[in-house]
C-alpha cells in the first residue's frame, strides 16, 4: 500500500512556543517543509531524531539541533509508513509502525504487572523527592525552561513597552539584585498588559507581572515588595519544587540530565502547574522573610510588601484580585507575621527617583 506524501504538522523555531504551521513532503532522503510564507526547507533523516510517535494514538514529534533544538510534530502517525516507503535505509533509526502489533502482548502484560509500582511512584516517590530532585536540576536547564515558560504565559498577550514605565520597573529589580551576593540568574520583569491582578515567577528568573496587579500599588515601594516576594520563590528554587511535584516523569528524567530536547512539551507543563497550583505555606513564609530582608537590604521600606498585601486581603474577588490571592493567600497571619519582621528601630531608605511619578507611571501601560 502506498501512503500519501505530503502531510500536514506544526514547527517550532526553537524560539517560540507560538507553532508555524507547515506541509510536509515525504522525499527519498529527507522532509521537505512548505511554509505558509512560501519558504521551503529540507531535514535530513539523518540530523533528526525522533522523540514521539512510538504509542498508538501519540503525535509524531522530530527534533533537528542541539540544545533547543527546533521541533516539528505532525499529528498522524501514518508519516512514519511513508517515510520508511521513501527512505529506506536512510530512515532506519525511525520507529516502524509495524513492529507495534508484535508489542502489544508484551506491552499489556508489563503495564499490568508494573501498575502497583507506577501508581507508587507517582503517589509517594515523586512528590517526597521533590526536595532533592529539585536541588540535582542544573541551574542552566531550568533557566532554559524559564524561559520558555515566559513565552508560554505571555503568548497572545501584549507586553508594556513604555519606556517611563520599563525605566522605573528595572530600576527597582536591579536596586535589589545588586543586593544579592553570587546571583545565579539574570532576572528579568515582563509587564504584560492585562487587567489581571496577578504576578508570578517563572524558573530561571522571569518574572510576569500583569498590568492590573501594577496599578494596584501605591508606591514604588508596594511594587518592590511584590518582585521581592517573587525573587524569593526563584532563588529558593519553590517554582521548580512545585512544577517537580507536579509533573510528569518525562520532564524529571529531562531535567536531571540536561536534556533540552522537548522543552516546548515541558514548558507548557509547567506553566499550567504555575498558573492553576498554590505554593506551601512553608514556602510562602520563606518567600515572605527573605523577601522582607531583601528590601532592607535594598533600602527599600519593607512596609510597601505589607500594605499592599493587606490591600489584596480587603479587595473582593469581583475586581480582580482573586488570581493573585488563590496563590498567595495575605491571611492575617501573614500580615502579622511580616509586621513583626520589621525593624525595631527608623531606618532611612531610598527614595527614588520617579517617586512622585509613580502614579502616572504605573497607568503607562493602558
Amino acid at each position: 500500500m502506498t501512503h500519501p506524501t505530503e502531510w500536514k504538522g506544526s514547527y517550532y523555531d526553537g524560539q517560540s512556543v507560538v507553532p508555524q504551521h507547515v506541509t510536509i513532503s515525504v522525499t527519498a532522503v529527507g522532509l521537505s517543509l512548505h511554509f505558509a510564507s512560501h519558504r521551503t526547507t529540507t531535514w535530513n533523516y539523518h540530523e533528526l531524531r525522533q522523540t514521539q510517535g512510538r504509542y498508538s494514538g501519540e503525535e509524531v514529534r522530530f527534533e533537528r539541533g542541539t540544545g533547543i533544538g527546533e521541533t516539528l510534530v505532525i499529528p498522524s502517525p501514518n508519516i512514519l509508513i511513508a517515510i520508511h516507503e521513501h527512505g529506506g535505509s536512510h530512515a532506519g533509526h525511525f520507529y516502524h509502525p509495524a513492529t507495534r502489533r508484535a508489542r502489544v502482548y508484551w506491552t499489556v502484560l508489563a503495564a499490568l504487572t508494573s501498575l502497583p509500582i507506577v501508581y507508587g511512584i507517582f503517589t509517594w516517590g515523586i512528590p517526597s523527592l521533590a526536595q532533592p530532585i529539585t536541588a540535582a536540576i542544573p541551574i542552566s536547564w531550568e533557566i532554559q525552561l524559564g524561559q520558555f515558560v515566559q513565552q508560554e504565559v505571555t503568548a497572545g498577550k501584549p507586553v508594556c513597552q513604555n519606556p517611563k514605565l520599563i525605566h522605573a520597573v528595572e530600576s527597582i529589580l536591579t536596586a535589589m539584585t545588586n543586593s544579592i551576593d553570587q546571583l545565579p540568574y539574570q532576572f528579568q520583569v515582563t509587564v504584560v498588559d492585562s487587567p489581571v491582578v496577578n504576578a508570578m515567577a517563572a524558573p530561571g528568573g522571569y518574572i510576569m507581572v500583569f498590568r492590573g496587579l501594577l496599578q494596584d500599588t501605591a508606591s514604588p515601594e508596594e511594587f518592590a515588595g511584590v518582585l521581592a516576594h517573587e525573587i524569593q520563590h526563584v532563588l529558593l528554587r519553590h517554582t521548580m519544587h512545585l512544577i517537580v511535584r507536579h509533573v510528569s516523569m518525562a520532564f524529571v528524567v529531562a531535567a536531571l540530565s540536561g536534556d533540552a530536547s522537548g522543552m516546548v512539551a515541558y514548558a507548557l507543563q509547567a506553566a499550567q502547574t504555575l498558573q492553576t497550583l498554590s505554593y506551601s505555606r512553608d514556602a510562602e513564609d520563606q518567600a515572605d522573610e527573605q523577601g522582607l530582608q531583601l528590601l532592607q537590604r535594598s533600602r527599600i521600606n519593607p512596609e510597601g510588601m505589607i500594605t499592599f498585601f493587606a490591600k489584596l486581603g480587603k479587595e473582593q474577588p469581583a475586581n480582580g484580585v482573586l488570581g493573585y490571592l488563590s496563590t498567595h493567600p495575605a491571611t492575617q497571619d501573614r500580615l502579622a507575621h511580616l509586621k513583626s519582621l520589621l525593624p525595631p528601630v527608623s531606618t532611612t531608605y531610598r527614595a527614588f527617583p520617579f517617586q512622585s511619578e509613580w502614579s502616572d507611571i504605573k497607568t503607562y501601560c493602558e
